[in-house]
């Protein structure tokens, strides 16, 4: 046992540059890393808290109270490792913060080399128990997660309830079942997936000519408040739809004249006159948005194609509005027995400066968070919502990993998503951490084959469960007020 007089290694020295270098370099790691699991704004790098515990963990070789047997236990461990031993304490401790450093490095959180070394090093630190991390502001899970990896016991909590949906699949589900987890949601997505074709078949029609749609790209309209004007004015920031190199596509203006307005009204539209998206009924899309453009795939061709709507995308959206008024009505005659099938709870509050900033919806009417979403897209999520409680299993794991799946939906089927005109994809509402308004927005199609789909949606799940640290055991997560945190005591080692 580590004596109290005994100082730890990150009382003495850390591998700070290393370590912030891997931490920065994680933001731009995607499949599988565990942040894709499920968004969380105040998520903490890995790779530093990795590091962090096991400097924490660690005792220093060059205190005179550091036992020996973990001294010679260390040089042996770090010995099979691709660095220079020296034979003194102090060249120990340089060897023991290289290996932090190196390790911090996401590349080689799941080597199994790595893996047992830092397992074995704690193990020799604490011979006699194995260590407990407790941590009871969890978040998205970072601190905990990276002392199973290390071969801790770890207990987390979040008064967040999102929080705790992250904390137990990323501390229980995932290493209780290991890489079985993910061949199982992988079968119950492509069910889903079926089933949810076949039920928003009508909303999203194919072209006669076989070409499937995967996005409605969609600009906001203001009326032109100009005496003897009043026309509808598309807010766009550009008229781009592809900016690739070999083949550049784009919107091209024209302004009409509309004989049911007066004289001198004009009317700027890349698109036909019709429904517009709105709520609850159909309407010109004043003060609503207008449909500009379609993105299909074709049969045996590849790349994206664009052209304009016309009266068979506007059928659909009407469509949609009409079967998203039976869903609530339906509701309603029921009694409004639990939850609101649209979210009807109050969206942030924004105004002032910082955070005020970033929540800016509520200044457009937008008041509830079902005021994010299009009449199709409740539609569609309402639909989803309900093929998945249908053949979802009733295994507790795999119905949090489809919560994880279908929040990642929801998170790009809304209208404050936008079109790359780069990558011809959509880009997600959260690209950084605010809900702003987005004028012009693109609406994709949740069962097709692109970016922010129901597949794209589980398969970054499977990724996460494939790539997580091998022979981890199961920590233990909850939701709990840390100021009545039952899990502080004397026998919490960090």
């Amino acid at each position: 046992m580590i004596p109290k007089e005994c100082k730890r290694l990150a009382e003495v020295d850390f591998p700070i540059a290393v370590v912030s270098k891997h931490s920065a370099r994680e933001k731009s790691i995607r499949h599988g890393h565990p942040s894709t699991l499920h968004l969380w704004w105040a998520r903490r790098p890995l790779a530093a808290c990795r590091a962090m515990l096991l400097g924490l963990l660690l005792p220093d070789p060059c205190d005179p109270h550091c036992p020996t047997d973990f001294k010679k236990e260390a040089r042996r461990i770090l010995a099979p490792l691709p660095q220079a031993l020296e034979p003194d304490d102090d060249g120990l401790r340089r060897s023991l913060l290289r290996f932090i450093g190196d390790f911090a490095n996401w590349d080689l959180a799941a080597n199994q080399m790595y893996l047992e070394a830092s397992r074995s090093l704690v193990r020799a630190a604490h011979p006699e128990e194995t260590p407990l991390v407790v941590d009871p502001f969890a978040g998205g899970g970072s601190i905990p997660l990276e002392a199973l990896r290390i071969g801790c016991d770890a207990f987390a909590s979040d008064l967040n309830p999102v929080a705790c949906l992250i904390l137990k699949v990323m501390l229980e589900d995932i290493p209780r079942h290991g890489p079985e987890l993910a061949e199982e949601l992988r079968r119950v997505g492509k069910e889903i997936k079926k089933a949810a074709e076949k039920e928003l078949a009508a909303f999203y029609p194919k072209d006669p000519d076989g070409a499937k749609p995967i996005a409605y790209l969609w600009a906001r309209t203001v009326k032109c408040e100009s005496p003897n004007c009043g026309a509808e004015i598309p807010l766009m920031r550009s008229f781009w739809l592809c900016k690739k190199a070999n083949r550049k596509r784009a919107l091209k203006y024209k302004v009409v004249r509309n004989p049911a307005l007066s004289q001198n009204d004009s009317l700027l539209k890349p698109a036909p006159s019709g429904r517009g998206q709105g709520e609850g009924s159909s309407h010109n899309c004043v003060g609503g948005a207008r449909l500009l453009a379609m993105v299909t795939l074709r049969p045996g061709e590849t790349g994206r194609h664009y052209r304009l709507p016309n009266a068979q995308d506007y059928q659909a959206v009407w469509k949609a509005e009409l079967k998203l008024k039976s869903i609530l009505d339906e509701w309603e005659r029921g009694g409004k027995k639990g939850l609101c099938p649209v979210p009807d709870e109050p969206t942030p509050a924004g105004g002032g400066s910082g955070a005020g900033r970033a929540f800016s919806v509520q200044k457009y009417g937008m008041l509830q968070w079902g005021d994010l979403f299009t009449a199709r897209q409740k539609v569609g999520l309402v639909k989803f919502r309900d093929v998945v409680a249908f053949i979802g299993s009733d295994d507790y794991a795999i119905k949090r990993l489809l919560a994880c799946a279908f929040s990642r939906v929801a998170m790009s089927d809304m209208h404050c998503t936008r079109w790359n005109a780069v990558a011809e994809k959509m880009q997600h509402t959260f690209g950084r951490q605010a809900l702003p308004i987005v004028w012009d927005f693109a609406e994709i199609v949740p069962t097709a084959e692109a970016p922010g789909n129901w597949r794209s949606g589980y398969e970054l799940v499977t990724d996460v469960i494939k790539l997580s640290s091998p022979n981890s055991h199961a920590g233990q997560a909850q939701i709990a007020d840390a100021v009545e945190f039952p899990g502080i005591s004397e026998s919490v080692d960090i």
